[in-house]
C-alpha cells in the first residue's frame, strides 16, 4: 500500500446546497453566499471559525484569481490564513490537503454554476445570462474557429471518445443508457432535482444526436446552483458531531496530455484510470466495502470510464455489466447487490454541478438525512470520482 498518512485524519463537518433551477436569475456570489452560510450553520461554527477557502475556478467567483476573496469578503469572515481557486473535485483535494498540512484548520469549499452561454444554447437570447458570461472567465467563444482551443465544455472530444470506444471494444451504447437512465430515475425520486420525468432505455436511443454518436441524454444539465462544504481535521469532527464523515483515501490524478482533449491516449491510460489506481493504493477499503458509487456523469462516457477504472469489470465490459446489474423494477443500477449509484440523479437529473453535489449526497446519505430517498442500510463508505479524461480528475473514498 502506498503511503496515506492523511487516511481517516479529516472530515467533512458541514454541507449546504442552493436550490437547483434552469432560470433563477442569481448571481454566482449569490448561490455561493447561499451555500456558504448553509454550510456554516450545519457545522454548528462560527464563521470566523473558518481559516481557509477554496473558491469555485470555472466562474465569477475566480474573476481576475480574487474568488476566494470576493466570498471571504461578502461572508464578512475577517482573517484566513490559505485561499486558493479551483474547480471540479479538485475543489475538494486542495481543501483537504491544506487541513491536513496545517495550513487552515476549518476549511470552506464553494463551487457555484450558473446556465449561461457558454454551456447553454437556449442562454444565449437572455440578456441577464449574456451579462453572466461576459463577466465570467470563460465564453463560448474561447478558441473561436480553432478546434484545438475550443476546449472548455464542448461536446465534441467526448463524443469521439465515445466513438472510439464503441470501435475499439465492439460495443453498442447500452452502458452509456443504463448510466442516463439511472441518473434520471434517482432525480425524478429526488425533490430537488431539475429533471423530474424518468426515462426509459427505448427514451434515451430515441432522443437527439447531437454529435455523432453523443445524443441530448448523454450530456449533464446546465442549471444555476451551489455547493458548500465545511473540511476540518477528525480530532475536531468529534467534538462536533456524533457522526463525522471521514476522508478515507484520496488521488488527484492526470496523465502527461492535457492541454488538449485531444490525444492518442489507449482508453485504459487515460486521467481516471491513473487517479483511481493512486485511489486504491492508498485505500484500506475495496470495492466490495463501498455501498454508494458517484461516477462523474458531465457525459455518460465519462461515467463508464470512471466504472471500469474502478475495476468494477474489465474495459469494454461496462454495458454487460450494467445489464447484470440493473434492478429493472426501479430502474437504477444497484452493483454487485448493493452498492446504489448516482443517488440524487447527478448532473444528468439532479443537475451540472461539476460533481460538487455528489459530495453532499454522499454525506446525507451516511448521516441517514435523505428521507424518503434514504437508502434502506445507511452506507458507511462511499466512492466519488470526479474530472475529465484530460485534467482534474479526483478520486475520494468516505466512510463513517
Amino acid at each position: 500500500m502506498a503511503r496515506n498518512p492523511l487516511k481517516d485524519q479529516l472530515a467533512v463537518v458541514g454541507i449546504g446546497s442552493t436550490p437547483y433551477g434552469r432560470d433563477l436569475q442569481r448571481s454566482h456570489l449569490s448561490l455561493g453566499l447561499e451555500a456558504a452560510i448553509a454550510a456554516i450553520r450545519d457545522a454548528g461554527i462560527d464563521k470566523n471559525e473558518i481559516d481557509g477557502i477554496c473558491g469555485s475556478g470555472m466562474t465569477p467567483l475566480a474573476q481576475g484569481g480574487s474568488g476566494f476573496l470576493s466570498l471571504q469578503g461578502a461572508l464578512g469572515i475577517d482573517e484566513i490564513t490559505w485561499g486558493k481557486n479551483s474547480w471540479l473535485g479538485s475543489c475538494f483535494v486542495y481543501a483537504a490537503e491544506t487541513v491536513f498540512s496545517g495550513l487552515s484548520d476549518m476549511c470552506l469549499v464553494v463551487q457555484t454554476y450558473v446556465r449561461d452561454p457558454g454551456m447553454s444554447r437556449s442562454a444565449h437570447a437572455d440578456p441577464f445570462r449574456r451579462n453572466l458570461t461576459k463577466f465570467g472567465d470563460i465564453g463560448g467563444d474561447i478558441g473561436g474557429s480553432d478546434f484545438a482551443k475550443r476546449w472548455v465544455h464542448s461536446g465534441e472530444p467526448y463524443a469521439g471518445w465515445m466513438r472510439r470506444y464503441m470501435h475499439d471494444y465492439g460495443v453498442n451504447k447500452d452502458a452509456f443508457a443504463y448510466l442516463a437512465v439511472n441518473s434520471r430515475s434517482h432525480g425524478a425520486r429526488n425533490p430537488a432535482a431539475v429533471m423530474q420525468q424518468p426515462i426509459t432505455l427505448d427514451d434515451y436511443h430515441a432522443s437527439r444526436q447531437i454529435w455523432e454518436p453523443m445524443q441530448m441524454l448523454d450530456m449533464d444539465v446546465p442549471v444555476d446552483c451551489a455547493e458548500a462544504f465545511v473540511i476540518t481535521t477528525a480530532e475536531r469532527a468529534r467534538d462536533m458531531t456524533d457522526k463525522p464523515v471521514l476522508i478515507h483515501a484520496m488521488s488527484l490524478g492526470g496523465t502527461r496530455v492535457g492541454e488538449f482533449y485531444e490525444n492518442s491516449l489507449p482508453w485504459t491510460e487515460n486521467a481516471f484510470w491513473v487517479t483511481l489506481k493512486g485511489l486504491w493504493a492508498r485505500s484500506e477499503l475495496k470495492l466490495d466495502d463501498i455501498d454508494l458509487f458517484f461516477p462523474y456523469d458531465g457525459y455518460t462516457i465519462d461515467g463508464v470510464g470512471v466504472t471500469e477504472a474502478a475495476g468494477y469489470c474489465k474495459p469494454g465490459e461496462c454495458g454487460d455489466f450494467f445489464k447484470d446489474n440493473w434492478d429493472e423494477a426501479r430502474q437504477v443500477l444497484r452493483l454487485n447487490g448493493k452498492c446504489e449509484v448516482m443517488t440524487h440523479g447527478g448532473g444528468l437529473g439532479m443537475g451540472r454541478a461539476g460533481g460538487a453535489n455528489y459530495f453532499s449526497e454522499a454525506v446525507r446519505q451516511m448521516r441517514g438525512q435523505e428521507g424518503a430517498r434514504q437508502i434502506a442500510r445507511v452506507p458507511e463508505a462511499a466512492l466519488i470520482a470526479i474530472g475529465s479524461f484530460f485534467h482534474d480528475p479526483c478520486a475520494v473514498v468516505l466512510r463513517t
